[in-house]
């Protein structure tokens, strides 16, 4: 057990889960009854983003049903995960009774895993939204967390990691021009169903001229990313409107960076540029160009490096091939058969919220902040108090073992 589990039973020693968890509240069922009446709105608001960035990305095409559906799928993932975040904080309370004494893995991961698995079912939509999240996330505080020292080496590396994302681009984009899965992904390759090009003979498979084709990728992408910093940028600062309007604006501009914007640009440009002239090299439009356009175009990562978009890459380069394969293989093994019918996606939504709930208290410095603003949103900033009661006792315990010498 390391050394953190160990200073972690010497300062909790004799606490109980009202001392750690819910000091405001005199019992268990107390702190029940109030983070049940309080927690409702945190839920919502972390979900905001969802409500509002999907339309605006949209940009047309709106119908009283897909308000409709888009509104009562933000109300229910929002109440399902209230539902989840009193699950939680509730069973640290269990817990605590069923072994007497506050656990090291069932104070945050074990309950963050079994309130993950008690949430009623989320639509298949939504359960991927949140487990790849949590999943890529969990990915992130490994690679931060390793002792490897090739993977430190790595991780360390742009250029490493550019290269991955280029083999990784290279193969998420061979597999969507095969038209074998349906994901998402930052853009698709035109399918080889498209009527043939009315602009640019019949090597391409696109409509319209290649120059066209490329700079309608380039500014509908750069506008979605900017669409998307400043939507951010509004959330995050919008209180300002209120509470300080002198400062709305400056702080506004800085929160909306350029660099998410440039990425999609560079990435969907490039790839339609080398994907055109391909066609035109070799007189039309092979399977094979999507693999080599995909590689070439990663290169743009290094516009924006960000662990968010190297982790996403990695897990549709795996959910992407494995589909992929299940999908065109004739004969599979019974292995195969098998892990198909698991409920994988279930069982990584369980296991990465349960991770990264024990992470935010005990690796904070790894976490990402993403997790923390999730956590503590849904939880009305109690497991922030946790940490910083865990940290204050640790502090307390530390002074005690090593008091100030006297001077001399």
């Amino acid at each position: 057990m390391s050394e953190l589990s160990k200073c972690f039973y010497q300062v909790t020693a004799g606490r109980s889960c009202r001392d750690l968890c819910h000091p405001e509240y005199a019992t268990c069922w107390r702190s029940f009854v109030g983070i049940t009446k309080t927690l409702l709105p945190g839920s919502y608001k972390l979900y905001l983003t969802l409500l509002v960035i999907p339309p605006l990305v949209k940009g047309g095409g709106y119908t009283a049903e897909y308000w409709k559906t888009h509104i009562l799928g933000y109300a229910s993932i929002s109440f399902k995960t209230y539902i989840q975040a009193i699950s939680g904080l509730t069973l640290q309370c269990l817990f605590y009774k069923l072994f007497g004494r506050l656990h090291y893995y069932w104070l945050m991961g074990v309950p963050g895993f079994v309130s993950a698995a008690l949430v009623p079912k989320l639509p298949r939509v939504h359960l991927r939204l949140q487990g790849i999240t949590y999943f890529n996330m969990m990915l992130e505080v490994m690679i931060r967390k390793s002792e490897w020292r090739w993977l430190q080496v790595l991780r360390r590396s742009r250029l490493w990691a550019t290269v991955a994302f280029m083999l990784f681009s290279a193969r998420i984009m061979h597999v969507l021009r095969a038209d074998t899965v349906n994901q998402f992904w930052i853009m698709y390759p035109a399918p080889a169903t498209t009527d043939r090009a009315k602009g640019c003979s019949s090597t391409c498979l696109h409509d319209a001229s290649c120059p066209a084709y490329i700079f309608d990728g380039v500014w509908k992408y750069a506008l979605a990313g900017f669409t998307i910093e400043a939507a951010r940028g509004l959330l995050s600062k919008g209180a300002l409107v209120y509470g300080a309007p002198g400062r709305f604006w400056p702080e506004l501009r800085q929160a909306i960076g350029l660099a998410l914007p440039l990425f999609l640009a560079a990435y969907v440009g490039s790839f339609r540029s080398i994907s055109c002239w391909l066609a035109h090299r070799t007189g039309r439009e092979r399977a094979g160009h999507a693999r080599l356009a995909g590689l070439l175009s990663g290169a743009s990562y290094l516009i924006y490096p960000k662990y968010q978009l190297f982790t996403l890459a990695l897990t549709k380069f795996l959910e992407m091939s494995w589909e992929h394969y299940h999908n065109t293989a004739k004969v599979r093994p019974r292995w195969a058969v098998l892990l198909q019918r698991a409920p994988i996606l279930r069982l990584v939504h369980m296991c990465a919220i349960g991770y990264m709930y024990h992470a935010l208290v005990f690796h904070s410095h790894l976490s990402p902040p993403f997790n923390a603003k999730c956590v503590n949103y849904c939880s009305g900033y109690r497991v922030e108090r946790i940490k910083r009661r865990l940290v204050a006792w640790m502090l307390e315990r530390s002074a005690r073992l090593n008091p100030a010498q006297p001077s001399t």
